[in-house]
């Protein structure tokens, strides 16, 4: 049995189980982080979105691992306290000169930084928060406006833009799993926007050839299984590019999306290539299904674990990261109705307020 860890709610994984990972589903159970069961049960355990969760919620899962850890025939992919989150990742790729970019977060000193820049969440994975910016007044002022508008200051990074274009200006997002020992090229995105997403992704059948050839080739499991081991992570996936033949690293996703489900992709292909690029994804989700089976454990002993009540207690009494205040949803609708006027004039408020909390942090 593989036991999924996830925060309460969990959606991608019964999305990929429910379609693509459907042949395989009977082998999973998912357990929510806030309810977990009185008794454990042997298998392979998966703890997933480590980046997710709220310090005493880490305390939790750690004391966790550490008890499951203890039993033979018990397997674990991702070990909390030892899996990287994003700014631990990208510090020290850049300190070992695996990256040329450099990440600070917002609380830290900026100086030292190499212009242009943007701002990002530490932990949520939606992208880019801002345009590209050219010097720390704007930075300030977006960090302010992103303040205001609910995120929490210790939880945004300043990134250095790094740019991976082609001689065309064409950009390539390449992402890739770890499972275990396995490492699996999922996806290559093409686009001329330097935040690329997949519904910016130029579809032709030159550029789905090349995905194709990428993930039958797995031309970087090299370089992937190294920064995997680095970043302590056996299940997640790694977005990156390839800049002079070298590989830059921009996040791995600790619960990344497996598959859509029934409502199926939002950026579909255009019907003139779709069938080729069903050959890909067809082939990504077989690798899929052979690497869960791979690490599947059919071991059903009843474990002797005890957790401690009162670490239970406090992990369910803090709020996950990205879990507003009722303070903080009573001042976003008090500004609900001016919204609109302080996003087109409030770049001088937004710059004060970014540029006094960073002081009064500091």
């Amino acid at each position: 049995m593989i036991h999924f860890l996830a925060p309460a709610g969990e959606k991608l994984m019964r999305a990929y189980l429910d379609v693509r990972g459907n042949a395989i589903a009977d082998r999973f159970e998912i357990v929510a982080y806030e309810k977990l069961p009185s008794k454990f049960r042997g298998g392979t355990y998966v703890f997933s979105a480590l980046e997710q969760l709220s310090a005493p919620m880490e305390r939790l899962v750690a004391e966790l691992h550490a008890q499951l850890s203890r039993w033979e025939g018990v397997r674990i992919l991702n070990r909390p306290g030892r899996a990287l989150r994003r700014y631990e990742l990208l510090r020290e790729l850049a300190r070992r000169g695996l990256n040329d970019h450099r990440a600070a977060l917002a609380t830290e000193d900026l100086s030292g930084l190499r212009y242009p820049v943007f701002v990002r969440g530490e932990r949520t994975h939606e992208g880019a928060l801002s345009p590209l910016l050219h010097n720390r007044s704007d930075v300030e002022a977006w960090i302010g406006r992103l303040r205001v508008l609910g995120r929490k200051l210790d939880e945004l990074l300043v990134v250095e833009f790094n740019d991976t274009a082609d001689v065309r200006g064409v950009y390539r997002k390449y992402a890739a799993f770890v499972i275990g020992d396995r490492i699996l090229p999922r996806s290559l995105d093409y686009g001329t926007n330097w935040m690329l997403k997949r519904d910016g992704t130029m579809y032709t059948t030159e550029t789905l050839a090349e995905e194709y050839e990428y993930v039958r080739t797995n031309p970087h499991e090299r370089e992937l299984r190294e920064i995997f081991a680095l970043a302590g992570v056996d299940y997640g996936r790694i977005d990156y590019a390839i800049k002079n033949g070298r590989v830059q690293t921009w996040e791995i996703n600790l619960h990344p999306t497996l598959g859509r489900g029934r409502e199926g992709s939002k950026h579909p292909a255009p019907e003139s290539v779709a069938a080729m690029h069903a050959v890909t994804k067809q082939y990504v989700h077989e690798q899929l299904r052979d690497a869960w089976v791979a690490i599947d454990l059919d071991d059903d002993r009843e474990l002797d674990v005890a957790l401690d009540p009162a670490l239970i207690r406090e992990a369910l009494a803090t709020r996950q990261p990205g879990q507003r205040s009722p303070m903080m949803n009573a001042v976003r609708r008090a500004l609900r109705p001016i919204k609109p006027l302080l996003l087109r004039h409030g770049t001088r408020i937004f710059g004060a307020v970014g540029n006094w909390m960073r002081r009064t942090r500091a």
